[in-house]
Parts: C-alpha cells; sequence; structure tokens
C-alpha cells in the first residue's frame, strides 16, 4: 500500500542511536507513515542545532527527537543534591525543544528518561527524595508538562517498566558503544517514537468496534437473556468488564466506539442499556449496527455512516472466524487477535498500536459525542424534502476566531491530520504557525460549530496571506464531521472580510488536487471564483473580484460575531500601517 504520509526525522542524541534509526522506518509501516531517519553524530545536541553548517544536516526534518540517558541526569561531574541535578537536566532538556523551535522548522520529539535498573535507596527509592529514581521520574513529569503543547512527549520510563529495568538496558552495550538499551528494547523504542509521529501526522486509529455476545459481556444474549449475562457477578463477568472500563477510558481520550453484532438491533440496544454491571451504555456508541449481516458489510456501514476510512478502524471481536473474515476482506482494518480467555482482551486491545489519540481531556470527549451526532443527524436527513430544510433544522450555530496561542494546538493538529476537505493539503506545525498568527499580513481563523445535537469544537481553520492588493487563501479545511453543512462559506465569507479590510481587489483561492480531496473540487466554482489559466504547476488557482457585491456566510449557520469594536480597530490599525508602510507613506 502507499504512503499516507512520508516524514524526515532527525535523531539528535547524547547516546549511539544507529540500531533505533535503522529500525524506525520498518516501526513506521504499520501506520503507512513514510519515515526517513537522520542521524547525526551522538553527543553534539546543541552543536547540530546552533551551528549552521551542521545545522544543514537537520534543518529540513518534520521532526527532531531528542534523546538521552538517565546518566546524562545522574552521573554529572562532581558533587550535588538531586535537586540541582533535576534543575540542571530540566534545563538543559527544555532549552533543547527552544533551540529546536528557533533553528529548525521541525517538530521536536522528546524522550523520557528510563530509570536507573540499580538505585541505592532499594525500596525506598521513590520515598526519599534524594533517590535516583525519584529525581528521574520528577524530572520526567516536568518535561512532559512542558512539552504539553509544543513538543512530542515519549515515556521511556513507563516503556522500560513494561520491559522491565533488568530486560530494558544492557550495561555492556552502554560502556563498550554508548548504547544503554538492550537489544530487545530497541523496536519497543523503534515503535514508540514511530507511533508517536504517526499520532500527530493523524495516521491514528480512530474508531473501535466492538462485538457485543461473548465480548462486551459473557454469553449470547438472544439465547441466555439479559439478567444472564451479567458482568458484575464472577470472574468472567469483571473480565468482561475491565474490557469495558478500557474502551470507555478510550472514548473519554477521543476514540470513536461502535458496535458490529449479529444480533437483533432492538435487544443489542436495550442490552447495551440493561444488562447488569454495564459500564458502557448505548449512548457511548456513536453507531450501533446489529443485524445478520457479515460483518465486513458491518463495518462497511459504519465506516459510510461515521465518515471514516476504513483504515481508521480497529476491530474486537471473540469469534476467530469473525476475525479472520474481517481480515481477509478488508485488510486496511486493523483486527485485535484476542486471546482464548477473556481476561486478556483489555490487554490486547491496549497493546494495538496506533490507536491512542494525540489529545486528550474535554476535546477528545467532544469529538467522541459529535461522530456520533453527526451520525443521528444523517439519519433524520431523508425525513427532509430538501437538503437545505434539513440542514435549517439543524439550527447550527458557528463562531469565526482568530487563532490565538490557547487555539494553535488544535488549529495544527487540523491542519496535520485533515485529508479530505483540505483544499492544499499543506501541512504546518504549530512552531511554523505560531508566527503567522500575530503577523498582520496573514489571516489565520478557526470556525468552531454546534448544532442542536452536539458541540462540534473547532472543525475548521482558513489561512491566508495578503501581498498588495492581492490576497490569497493558503489553507481552506474542515474535519470530515461537518463535509457537507457549508461551513466552508462561512469561513470564505470572513476571508473575504478581512480581505476588504486590508484594501485589497482581489482574492484568490488555490485548489491543490490529491488522491483524497476530490470532495472540495468544485469549492471555488460554487461560491462564484473565476478559474485562472493552468499554470502547469498542478495547482488550480481561483479569482474573486472584491469590488462585486456582498459575500455573505451560509445562509443555514447563525454566525456569532466575534470581534467586538476594539479589537476590530486595532486590527483595522495594524492593516492600515501595513499597506502605509509597503508604499512608503
Amino acid at each position: 500500500m502507499p504512503h499516507r504520509r512520508d516524514v524526515r526525522v532527525a535523531l539528535l542524541s547524547t547516546v549511539m542511536l544507529d540500531l533505533v534509526a535503522e529500525l524506525l522506518p520498518v516501526a513506521a509501516r504499520p501506520h503507512r507513515l513514510g519515515l526517513t531517519p537522520i542521524l547525526a553524530p551522538f553527543g553534539r545536541l546543541e552543536a547540530e542545532l546552533l551551528d549552521p553548517d551542521r545545522r544543514a544536516r537537520v534543518g529540513d526534518a518534520d521532526y527532531t527527537v531528542l534523546a538521552g540517558t538517565w546518566h546524562d541526569v545522574l552521573e554529572a561531574p562532581g558533587r550535588h543534591s538531586a535537586g540541582e541535578l533535576e534543575n540542571r537536566a530540566f534545563d538543559r532538556w527544555s532549552s533543547l525543544v527552544r533551540m529546536v523551535h528557533e533553528h529548525t522548522t521541525a517538530r521536536p520529539v522528546l524522550l523520557g528518561f528510563g530509570t536507573p535498573p540499580a538505585d541505592p535507596y532499594g525500596q525506598q527509592a521513590l520515598v526519599d527524595p534524594e533517590a535516583p529514581s525519584a529525581t528521574i521520574r520528577r524530572l520526567n513529569a516536568r518535561l512532559a508538562a512542558a512539552c504539553a503543547d509544543n513538543a512530542l512527549f515519549v515515556d521511556v520510563e513507563r516503556l522500560a517498566s513494561r520491559s522491565g529495568l533488568d530486560t530494558w538496558e544492557d550495561t555492556r552495550f552502554w560502556h563498550q558503544i554508548r548504547q544503554p538499551f538492550a537489544a530487545d528494547a530497541l523496536p519497543q523504542l523503534a515503535a514508540a517514537i514511530a507511533d508517536t509521529i504517526a499520532a500527530d501526522c493523524g495516521l491514528t486509529r480512530r474508531c473501535v468496534v466492538v462485538d457485543l455476545d461473548n465480548t462486551l459481556w459473557p454469553g449470547v444474549v438472544g439465547d441466555d437473556g439479559i439478567a444472564a449475562v451479567a458482568l458484575d457477578t464472577g470472574a468472567t463477568g469483571e473480565a468482561h468488564a475491565a474490557l469495558q472500563r478500557h474502551l470507555l477510558a478510550l472514548r473519554q481520550r477521543g476514540i470513536v466506539l461502535a458496535v458490529a453484532s449479529k444480533n437483533d438491533h432492538k435487544l443489542a440496544v436495550r442490552a447495551l442499556d440493561e444488562v447488569p454491571g454495564m459500564l458502557l451504555r448505548a449512548s457511548d456508541f456513536a453507531w450501533i449496527e446489529a443485524g445478520w449481516q457479515p460483518k465486513p458489510e458491518q463495518l462497511r456501514a459504519i465506516a459510510d455512516g461515521l465518515r471514516l476510512g476504513l483504515e481508521s478502524m480497529v476491530f474486537v471481536d471473540d469469534n476467530p472466524a469473525e476475525r479472520a473474515e474481517v481480515a481477509a476482506a478488508l485488510p486496511e482494518v486493523h483486527v485485535v487477535n484476542l486471546p482464548r480467555h477473556p481476561s486478556g482482551y483489555a490487554a490486547a486491545l491496549a497493546a494495538t498500536r496506533g490507536l491512542a489519540a494525540h489529545r486528550a481531556g474535554t476535546a477528545g470527549t467532544t469529538r467522541a459525542t459529535s461522530y456520533a451526532a453527526v451520525a443521528a443527524a444523517d439519519a433524520l436527513s431523508p425525513t427532509f424534502a430538501t437538503h437545505e430544510a434539513f440542514l435549517d433544522s439543524l439550527h447550527m450555530r458557528a463562531s469565526v476566531d482568530r487563532v490565538k496561542v490557547a487555539s494553535l494546538t488544535r488549529a495544527a493538529e487540523l491542519v496535520v491530520k485533515t485529508n479530505q476537505f483540505n483544499l492544499t493539503t499543506r501541512r504546518r506545525t504549530a512552531a511554523q504557525l505560531l508566527p503567522l498568527i500575530d503577523d498582520p499580513d496573514w489571516y489565520t481563523a478557526t470556525l468552531t460549530l454546534t448544532d442542536r445535537l452536539a458541540s462540534h469544537g473547532v472543525v475548521g481553520l482558513l489561512l491566508a496571506h495578503a501581498d498588495a492588493d492581492t490576497a490569497t487563501v493558503d489553507t481552506l479545511l474542515l474535519s470530515c464531521r461537518v463535509i457537507g453543512r457549508t461551513a466552508e462559506t462561512t469561513l470564505l465569507a470572513s476571508a473575504v472580510r478581512w480581505a476588504r479590510q486590508r484594501g485589497c481587489r482581489e482574492l484568490r483561492g488555490l485548489y491543490q488536487p490529491t488522491a483524497r480531496n476530490s470532495v472540495t473540487a468544485d469549492v471555488y466554482d460554487r461560491h462564484g471564483f473565476t478559474p485562472t489559466p493552468d499554470s502547469g504547476d498542478g495547482i488550480r488557482t481561483y479569482r474573486f473580484d472584491l469590488s462585486r457585491g456582498p459575500f455573505h456566510g451560509s445562509p443555514h449557520i447563525t454566525e456569532r460575531d466575534h470581534h467586538d469594536r476594539h479589537e476590530r480597530d486595532q486590527y483595522l490599525r495594524a492593516a492600515v500601517h501595513g499597506v502605509h508602510a509597503r508604499h512608503g507613506g
């Protein structure tokens, strides 16, 4: 299968990562991520970032991995307290993250530190603040928090603890070639790095499709009855409850849940709400496909209903025959090979690579709820005489807001992950977007959408820049959840207002055809833009004369006026100043 994305990854480290670099392209293949490593000599992190001649080697990377070891932290020359060692290490590694931002266009990927396998404090290692293990744990927590919005963080401490501290490192390799990791640890580390980058590129699995009978609960509800498949009694019930608990946590992180079950639909929905001991409810699932069709057909129906690609799906079913059928018919779907006993179901699902959502918290829950609302709205659509009447019935409200530091992460996430409704598919990291939001020649705006069924959060982004009397839409994209809602009209109307306020005479739109964005091919035609002659570079250019009449937003969306008078006045003053500066006024 062709790569969905191609990235260049620079590796800067205090240790030898030659074998990790060799393994990274292989580790990225399951995500269909083409990963090209750029390995710098170890031990020269600052020099590689600060020296212009050396920086040429890693300067055009998409991601820069910063890697070290606990030896860097705890074996500093001289005698220091644990607090001093921690602070020195935090200052150095957080400074390296800043250097990546300041001197390259790459997204930093910081590796945390494993704890030393031999700690002289023994069982008191987490009690005494001077213990080496406690020092490393505090440092990891501080670095992870510092990376929250401006870098990616790989939790090496957790990887080492899962593998076992005694087997994660090999002291022979460390003393001989300055490679701390054991041979068996190298594939795990490479996989963790590849998974982290793939998630940032939007190549995660976004939907878990789960069977019901003998998977979500013990027994067959159609044969045994609702009361007989209870989860609140016995070891088997507890095992199924553990799977549900894991699924619920995934949903809270933004993973969409769906059901594919050979069952009576009404009974399946009722059982989800009434089986004793259930942690999940019918409302937790964005789509419930229960009937007697083959499982591959059910999965296709779910993908169509949720507007998700099959490559976004994970399939969980206790039946080996059903799993084999889906794997053969739908190779894009990741099929979890569950063990025979349900006690291992949760662990098998947890081991699925590419499932973890990049961002957690309220935004994740909003996203999962939004998918369910989109499915519910689509089910209502056929009951209306026209599509316009259906859109009006949703009572949609939009807010178009300038991108700020607080919304920068979500804006970058949309840029990286959106493929279908994305007119140019130009990718920018948060670090690359940051200077644009304060540049008076750039218009950076997000669109937040709500309707009577749900709040969908930030689902649209428009980037435009002005040059003399011409403004150009550089990026226009929408989440797949709101395709067909006419939100692009509201975004384009905001760009027209901005361009006119700038004194521009023309707004240009760009369309770069890709294998996945054909749905956007007619966007500018539908909005009155005029195509220009083909330039031969594959990019279609459209023009809109700003001296024409009003350009209204979508008639089906009520837009909140997001600029108060003070903000407008500030912006207009900056715009006028920019025009005067360009013309020597």
